[in-house]
């Protein structure tokens, strides 16, 4: 569909008014007043609503909006795939992800995809998880992998599984003794209550997982007092790993999970706790064919740790 002048529209949104929106544009009030009903003239809708100050998009107005949006990206990404092409560039694959994540996902993962897709540079962009959504927000990478975010704003997201957390310490600390429970078998931890004086390795408390984890210390009446916060969860498999402390592990990272044959592992809570990931790219954002085979990968790599089903 040809829309004339869509900026005109995009640009009356962004300023939530007609007149704010000419002075941007640099035309008079009464021009953008025709262009705007003119408009809906044409696609038979209201796309504002003008009764409300500033202007509010009405569903025909949601709908539309995304559309532009969606239209001016491709746009763009056809310039500059175009212009790529003539310069004999690799296409290029922005991937977000948490160091730990990229270090357990990616080696199972790039060969499959080089298989198919061998001249696709792939760029891994490792950050912490909060700020993985900003970075697709910001187009900076054309996906991330992480917990459904809470702001979606700017960002919409796949579901690829709800894994179980598994709680890991040293087999001989003191508080394991008598305890059996391996990750191929995991057993339920007895009780949480035991962890109130025990050094427990955290993530920082914003981030998803640790939510989850202080609402079920939470419910199970539990308070520990000696938490060392840690935004790498490999460091706390590795301090858990030299007896010093009890850390959270997602079941997907099992495989490649360091010093294993040390560690006992345990599920949380009855029935087990699990944590939602996600693949989220932002809003109305075009997807390659590339980025879409990466990403069924990762669900197809991913789908025998989904518990969504259990």
């Amino acid at each position: 569909m040809f829309v004339k002048n869509p900026e005109y529209f995009l640009t009356i949104v962004k300023e939530h008014s007609i007149s704010k929106a000419a002075e941007r544009l640099y035309l008079s009030q009464p021009y953008l007043s025709q262009y705007l009903a003119k408009l809906e003239g044409s696609l038979g809708v209201v796309l504002l609503d003008r009764s409300h100050s500033p202007l509010q998009l009405t569903p025909a107005g949601e709908l539309f909006h995304a559309y532009l949006e969606r239209q001016s990206f491709l746009d763009r990404q056809l310039v500059s795939d175009l212009r790529d092409l003539q310069d004999k560039k690799r296409p290029v694959l922005h991937i977000g992800a948490s160091p730990w994540r990229g270090s357990t996902l990616m080696p199972d993962i790039l060969p499959l995809f080089e298989e198919q897709y061998p001249d696709v540079q792939v760029v891994l962009h490792e950050a912490p998880v909060p700020e993985l959504g900003e970075l697709a927000a910001a187009n900076v990478i054309d996906f991330c992998v992480m917990q459904p975010p809470g702001d979606l704003t700017e960002l919409t997201y796949e579901p690829v599984m709800r894994e179980r957390i598994f709680l890991a310490g040293h087999r001989d600390h003191p508080l394991l003794q008598g305890l059996d429970s391996t990750y191929e078998d995991p057993k339920p931890f007895p009780d949480l209550r035991l962890l109130e004086h025990a050094r427990v390795i955290m993530l920082p408390a914003g981030w998803r997982l640790s939510k989850l984890l202080y609402n079920t210390f939470s419910v199970h009446s539990v308070e520990p007092q000696n938490i060392l916060v840690t935004t790498n969860t490999t460091t706390a498999i590795n301090l858990a790993a030299e007896k010093l402390g009890f850390a959270f592990l997602q079941e997907s990272g099992i495989p490649r999970t360091p010093y294993l044959d040390r560690l006992a592992c345990f599920t949380v809570g009855e029935p087990p706790l699990v944590c939602p990931l996600a693949v989220v790219y932002k809003k109305n954002g075009f997807l390659s064919p590339a980025a879409r085979t990466f990403i069924d990968l990762i669900k197809g790599t991913y789908s025998r740790y989904d518990r969504s089903l259990t």
